[in-house]
């Protein structure tokens, strides 16, 4: 969950991976497990960045708490 909460802050695997000192294959990895967990998409891949999906957005918002 703290992944997907830093991936919403930043808006952005590598900086996310930054912050978390994380490799970028780890925080993909973290979120394809975070998906299969929930059974929902919780991110869109959009061009060469990275867009929450609503249930993304909400989830991230829970782990922000």
């Amino acid at each position: 969950m703290k992944v997907l909460a830093a991936v919403a802050r930043h808006g952005s695997v590598t900086a996310a991976a930054r912050e978390l000192h994380y490799s970028q294959p780890s925080v993909s990895h973290h979120l394809s497990r975070l998906e299969v967990a929930t059974g929902a998409k919780l991110v869109q891949r959009a061009g060469r960045g990275i867009r929450l999906t609503p249930e993304g957005r909400l989830l991230a918002g829970r782990a922000a708490e």
